[in-house]
């Protein structure tokens, strides 16, 4: 089994000797502006630290005091809000195909003018003859409700070309509801 090996960004940290570690709370944590700007992760208790590190950290006065399971539970949550970060990024919509629809007025609504089957099936018609299945997925995704995952499964492809190709047809689904006069 491999071991773990520990991670510790560069940015958080400054090695002075095996026996500490110096944060810099406000590089750490944007926005910090509390009166104690530095934490010190080190083994030792607070008394012993200052015996034998005092003069060495006066430019870091006030500090406090973190044990390196602290700083370790720190690392981990930064790491862990950062993968947080890139999945939502990644795998979840940033836009709502209701957002990107301009309403002129509510008579204009799409629920009110898709009552009529004539323009639905102008729509879902207009829609089928997008290129590359995009029309289809389309029509998955936000009529039926399937999720980006259960379309990719149908079809053999990742949920990822399932989100991509359906971003990039919005535009042309949002020009075909203008065409038909549903939406501005």
């Amino acid at each position: 089994m491999k071991e773990e090996k520990e991670f510790i960004p560069v940015a958080l940290r400054k090695d002075f000797r095996k026996e500490y570690t110096i944060i810099d709370l406000a590089a750490e944590y944007p926005g910090y502006r509390d009166d104690i700007p530095y934490a010190i992760v080190t083994e030792l208790s607070e008394e012993e630290f200052e015996a034998n590190f005092g003069k060495e950290i006066n430019e870091y006065r006030p500090y406090m005091i973190l044990t390196v399971e602290m700083f370790d539970v720190m690392v981990r949550s930064g790491l862990n809000d950062e993968r947080e970060r890139l999945r939502d990024i990644l795998f979840n919509e940033y836009i709502g195909f209701e957002t990107a629809i301009l309403l002129i007025d509510e008579l204009s609504n799409p629920a009110r003018i898709c009552e009529s089957l004539f323009t639905m099936e102008c729509i879902f018609k207009r829609m089928n003859k997008l290129p590359g299945n995009v029309g289809p997925r389309v029509y998955k995704k936000y009529v039926i409700g399937y999720s980006a995952k259960e379309i990719g499964e149908q079809e053999g492809i990742t949920k990822r070309a399932v989100w991509k190709s359906i971003e990039r047809a919005l535009p042309d689904i949002h020009d075909i509801f203008v065409e038909l006069g549903v939406v501005a």
